[in-house]
């Protein structure tokens, strides 16, 4: 575990000559050898860099900004990440709003992980070139349906979801035992009940599911206008096709299903997650129920509100501070 202690100039350039006697006798790398003394990499580097200038002693820096994180905050911000290892520090940034644990902005955030060796990055794929989805102002205006194979078991069932593209809420999905049309159709007769009066325009691929008799009923009973996508382009249906990955990555994980019934279940846990408790990065980090079914609007600003009271609040500690400093103590 690392330790949070403070080092006197002595013993910094004695664990700095440890470090390289380490190296020079064991041959291990140097993640590991820190891990064993307590040290981050950052801390390290900072130590030689400072060897290098002359002096290891720590001084009062005056804060850069009266905007700076008061020490409470930093604190709250890693113990948060700690506890969230697996997000990004923009989903975080506006989980910790939401939750009141800090009102930071996303790069006050990276800052602190950064610093503190807990920055969580992961490389977004690049968006696909295939015909745009049409743009869209409000819920229920444009839906995307398709499904997915999944594995359980020994056999294959088949996802079928239906997304709506404004909130990227799931109006709802169903896993069923096979690919036959009358129960694609059906998926989607159920999802629209669930909105009365809704006249979604449908994106969907040109599988055989959607030039049926079955399909062609519920869109002539519902006064539907379908949207094809380009032939042998997933990426044109590219936000339903991105939700199939999460739920791959993060609606199983490393869980198992054992038959279809623990799979359905451990699946409506996932959409509920999804719907109602994921901050979404296409969504300003709200939720898709708060699109679908809230006032965006209201939460932004909200969220707006909550930043700049504590922004006010950390200029006034922060100025106070400054007034009070001396020119020893420690370095931050």
């Amino acid at each position: 575990m690392k330790s949070n202690r403070r080092y006197s100039e002595e013993e910094k350039r004695l664990l700095l000559g440890k470090v390289k006697k380490t190296q020079e006798q064991s041959g291990q790398p140097l993640s590991w050898i820190l891990g064993k003394l307590g040290l981050t990499r950052s801390v390290y580097y900072d130590w030689l860099r400072r060897d290098k200038e002359g002096s290891l002693r720590d001084w009062v820096i005056t804060p850069r900004s009266p905007l700076a994180a008061l020490p409470e905050e930093v604190e709250a911000v890693l113990t948060y990440a700690k506890a969230h290892q697996q997000e990004g520090y923009r989903r975080l940034t506006w989980m910790m709003v939401d939750e009141d644990v800090a009102y930071l902005s996303p790069s006050a955030v990276y800052r602190i992980l950064d610093r503190h060796d807990l920055l969580y990055r992961w490389k977004r794929p690049e968006p696909g070139q295939g015909k745009r989805v049409p743009e869209v102002t409000y819920p229920n205006e444009v839906w995307h349906v398709d499904l997915m194979y999944l594995w359980v078991k020994g056999r294959w069932y088949f996802l079928v979801n239906i997304l709506d593209s404004y909130s990227r809420y799931i109006v709802h999905w169903e896993l069923t035992l096979s690919m036959r049309t009358r129960e694609v159709a059906e998926v989607m007769a159920i999802a629209l009940e669930k909105a009365p009066g809704a006249r979604p325009r449908i994106v969907r691929d040109n599988g055989s599911q959607f030039i049926t008799k079955e399909w062609r009923e519920v869109i002539r009973r519902f006064e539907l206008e379908e949207i094809p996508i380009r032939v042998r382009h997933p990426e044109s249906n590219g936000r339903l096709e991105r939700y199939h990955r999460s739920v791959r990555e993060e609606g199983f994980g490393d869980r198992e299903a054992e038959d279809f019934y623990q799979a359905r279940e451990l699946l409506g846990q996932w959409v509920r997650y999804y719907n109602e408790e994921r901050l979404h990065s296409a969504l300003n980090y709200l939720r898709p129920v708060d699109y679908y079914k809230g006032n965006p609007k209201a939460l932004l600003a909200g969220r707006e509100r909550k930043l700049k009271a504590a922004a006010a609040r950390r200029k006034e500690v922060n100025r106070h501070g400054l007034a009070n400093l001396t020119t020893a103590g420690v370095r931050v």
